[in-house]
């Protein structure tokens, strides 16, 4: 999760991009005045079994202001599986993703990012009938 807050707005410059597909393009996010942006990452995303999606996002230059940015990065425990939460699911479905523990994600992360696939696509549940449906 990214949580961005724009505390000046001196200059209405916005400095967050959000990607967008169909066609692709970069989107910049207006800077509103004390509002709170929030970026939801991988792992929210299986949370919520894909309600809530992941969102591919870039930090823009501006050369006429500064601007002070300052990233953390936190997972779950190491042992942890990060799944879809049951109420996420609909009942008689599947969850969309398997679960995954921290250093796992990360090492399907760096494949990704080393091979141009989806981290999502590559954690996503087989359609099989192994895996039991959720019942309301």
């Amino acid at each position: 999760m990214h949580l961005l807050h724009k505390y000046d707005c001196r200059a209405s410059f916005p400095g967050l991009q959000l990607f967008r597909r169909d066609p692709d393009r970069w989107v910049a996010v207006p800077a509103v005045p004390g509002a709170f942006v929030v970026n939801v990452g991988d792992l929210f995303h299986i949370l919520t079994n894909g309600r809530f999606h992941s969102v591919y996002h870039r930090a823009v230059v501006n050369r006429d202001l500064d601007r002070i940015s300052l990233g953390y990065f936190l997972g779950p425990p190491p042992h942890a599986k990060v799944a879809p939460l049951r109420e996420a699911v609909p009942p008689g479905r599947r969850p969309a993703y398997r679960a995954v523990t921290w250093p796992e994600y990360m090492g399907v992360r760096k494949k990704a990012f080393t091979t141009g696939a989806s981290a999502l696509k590559m954690v996503a549940a087989d359609d099989d009938a192994d895996r039991p449906l959720v019942s309301s």
